[in-house]
């Protein structure tokens, strides 16, 4: 089959599909790995897929699996008269012979281009790996010492103490957080709605470099904002001069007294100091916003703090440690190779040492240690990369009233749970409205019922204050340290709701609506959540505690998941409807609500002609939609007498909607990533704003590509969308 893209490259030498062209056997996976390849790169991606390939893995073995399918086949004799070459380099005697003058000589041994996905090397494998780490796309488990591995008496309830350079992490590859990463300017949006502008840069911050320490966090946004600033300040000086200039002409015209002229330049208003202390004051507002919004974020839960595996102190007693160290993120690597039972075995032969800089002496120890100690970056867990700096006082000053929601040092990343919980009360309430709001009212010719207004703002006040439950961090916020059983009583109220807990969180258009009725705010609340709790297709509300005498006005529960159930049906309906057409689509609603029918009740049922009918379902029995249960009258199995049952599985018919959703967006990243490469010399003149664009014809051809690619990016998001319905919410 000829390559449709003509040559574009999109896989790693480690990915499971055969070629550029071939359907995926998994495309979650493909997809995942596609969006890994787009937002880090080739490399990234090669790591990313040997983890989906080979299941979870330490990072030994990753390096074995990596470099058995990127090296080339090398002569041995050429590799010696490498290792002679370079044996030679130093020695002034040697040199004088030599050709050349220079450095080491190092020999390419991988297959093809880094940027086709080949690396060798194993520092590039650790750092790809390091790089999933950081954007939390990998999990770590495992943490057993190497000496008590392969031992069957070992204690199984010791725990595994991460200062100790022979602990093995085992690290799992996660394939539904991969595939968020288009999904992060909705992230972006959703801050900015929920909280401020500020909020929305910390957020974006976040998602850019992974995980950061709050200081790093508010530093980077700070200088983000104080450039801005600076910017505004110059446009408004350059404004200020022409201002100036025409103030002077007017009093050259007008030749005012040389009183007027003294007592306006007298005046407080044009002082230098009361100028700068103005743009002074603005500044130090603008950086208590900053840290408002990110407390703000904290206290909410769109943000959360991560624990690293270990600490600082943790970290300074593994540098202090003298054992030798044989294997993990800390140590020296082995040379490790897969005898021919397939198991890998170490052969002895050290591959780098402990020491980047030198041999292993004590010496070279120190300087490492000592330069990972002050911040060179080159450290490990210098979240973010800017740890080499030092804090900025005024950052810490403000944070210092924090300490008990932001401890000093305590790294954050964006909690994409919390995310997922303020889109789903946003979609809920805008599904609740159109069910039950005024204009549902006024398609169905009903009477309008003040009490459902504002359903839709209510049912998402509702599912915000439940998400806060679930995701806040509640015993930061409180001081307090809760016992397990505090924890789990806590846990049992998520989601059940009282009037006045949801009150804060109603929109403004709604809470004037209730305030302006005769009987206050939380009394006609109360009163809306009870009209909302008699409706049953679909249910909105249930009263867990009945309202009539209750103290609070009744305690209350949201139908989450038959709201998002029926959701579901519906985008299922619509894809079947589109896919196979409408017929299609009700012979699976029959089947759903019937269970095993034959083909002619089927067809009786769905108002079709039985040939017709026994068309339909095997398309869809093609397609994975539906199922066929064969049932056989005798032990010999005669197809001629058997009864032939379709029926539908539900996770089945999920499985395989959300299948044809994942295969459709991959499809539609790789024709923008390929119309971005075709594209790119356009798109480089474009930027560099010459007049090789001037033609008309090249302006046309121009626009039509610019509008191709906004068409596909519309499609991405809508799809994405659907996605996260189906799945993530």
């Amino acid at each position: 089959m000829p390559n449709a893209f003509g040559g574009f490259l999109h896989i790693s030498p480690l990915s499971n599909l055969s070629s550029s062209t071939s359907l995926p056997p998994s495309p979650s996976a493909a997809l995942a790995s596609n969006c890994i390849r787009d937002y880090f790169g080739p490399m990234v991606q090669t790591v990313a897929d040997c983890l989906v390939s080979r299941g979870s893995s330490t990072l030994s073995e990753l390096v074995a699996y990596i470099k058995a399918a990127c090296v080339r086949d090398w002569n041995e004799q050429r590799g010696r008269l490498v290792d002679t070459l370079n044996s030679k380099v130093g020695n002034p005697q040697e040199e004088r012979r030599m050709y050349y003058h220079g450095k080491k000589v190092h020999m390419n041994k991988a297959r093809g281009s880094e940027m086709a996905g080949f690396i060798t090397d194993p520092t590039h494998i650790r750092a790809a790996l390091l790089v999933l780490l950081q954007h939390s796309l990998v999990a770590v488990s495992g943490g057993k010492l190497k000496d008590s591995a392969g031992s069957s008496d070992a204690p199984s309830d010791v725990k595994a103490d991460p200062t100790v350079s022979q602990t093995h992490y085992t690290y799992t590859f996660l394939v539904d957080r991969a595939r968020l990463l288009p999904r992060y300017p909705r992230y972006i949006e959703r801050a900015r709605q929920i909280v401020d502008e500020n909020g929305a840069m910390i957020v974006e911050t976040l998602l850019i470099h992974g995980r950061m320490r709050a200081e790093d966090v508010l530093a980077c946004v700070w200088d983000v904002v104080k450039r801005g600033m600076d910017a505004e300040e110059e446009v408004d000086a350059s404004n200020q001069v022409t201002t100036d200039d025409d103030a002077a002409k007017e009093w050259n015209e007008d030749e005012p007294s040389m009183e007027e002229i003294e007592a306006f330049f007298s005046s407080d208003k044009v002082t230098s100091s009361n100028i700068g202390e103005g743009k002074a004051s603005r500044k130090q507002q603008a950086l208590r916003d900053i840290v408002a919004s990110f407390k703000k974020l904290t206290e909410s839960g769109f943000i959360e703090m991560v624990k690293p595996i270990a600490t600082a102190q943790e970290m300074k007693d593994l540098q202090d440690n003298e054992k030798e160290a044989t294997d993990g993120i800390h140590g020296a690597e082995y040379e490790f190779n897969v005898d021919a039972d397939g198991t890998i075995v170490a052969s002895g032969e050290k591959k780098r040492p402990r020491s980047a800089s030198c041999e292993d002496t004590k010496s070279s120890k120190k300087i490492k240690q000592s330069s990972q100690l002050s911040g060179d970056g080159n450290d490990d867990n210098d979240y973010g990369g800017t740890q080499s700096q030092p804090d900025n006082p005024e950052i810490v000053s403000l944070l210092n009233p924090l300490r008990k929601l932001i401890p000093p040092g305590s790294v954050y990343r964006v909690n994409t749970g919390m995310c997922h919980a303020s889109l789903r009360a946003f979609i809920i309430g805008r599904l609740v409205q159109e069910f039950y709001g005024p204009q549902a009212n006024v398609k169905s010719n009903a009477k309008d019922d003040n009490n459902l207004r504002h359903v839709g703002g209510i049912v998402n006040a509702a599912l915000t204050f439940a998400a806060r439950q679930e995701h806040a961090p509640i015993e930061q916020i409180l001081g307090l340290e809760e016992t397990e059983e505090d924890k789990h009583r806590r846990m049992a109220e998520w989601g059940a709701f009282t009037p006045a807990d949801i009150l804060p969180y109603l929109p403004s258009e709604a809470l004037k609506a209730l305030q302006s009725l005769v009987g206050g705010t939380l009394q006609n609340l109360s009163a809306s959540l009870i009209r909302m709790s008699q409706l049953k297709y679909p249910p909105i509300v249930i009263q867990v505690e009945d309202a009539g005498g209750h103290p609070s006005g009744g305690k209350f529960e949201i139908c989450t998941r038959q709201l998002l159930q029926r959701l579901r049906d519906r985008i299922l309906h619509r894809i079947i409807t589109q896919r196979h057409g409408l017929v299609a689509a009700r012979i699976v609603s029959i089947l759903q609500v019937k269970g095993h029918m034959e083909s002619d009740a089927i067809a009786e049922d769905a108002m079709v002609p039985a040939k017709e009918a026994r068309e339909i379902l095997h398309r869809l029995h093609r397609d994975k939609y539906i199922n066929l249960f064969d049932m056989h009258m005798t032990k010999t199995h005669n197809s001629a007498t058997a009864i032939y049952l379709w029926h539908v599985i539900q996770d089945r018919l999920m499985q395989a909607v959300l299948n044809d959703v994942y295969l459709a967006i991959f499809h539609l990243r790789l024709r923008r990533q390929h119309e971005v490469e075709v594209g790119k010399d356009w798109m480089d003149r474009a930027k560099d704003d010459n007049d090789e664009n001037a033609h008309e014809q090249d302006k046309r051809r121009y626009h039509q590509f610019c509008k191709g690619l906004e068409r596909l990016d519309c499609a991405c998001l809508q799809l994405d969308e659907t996605l996260m319905v189906l799945k993530d919410l």
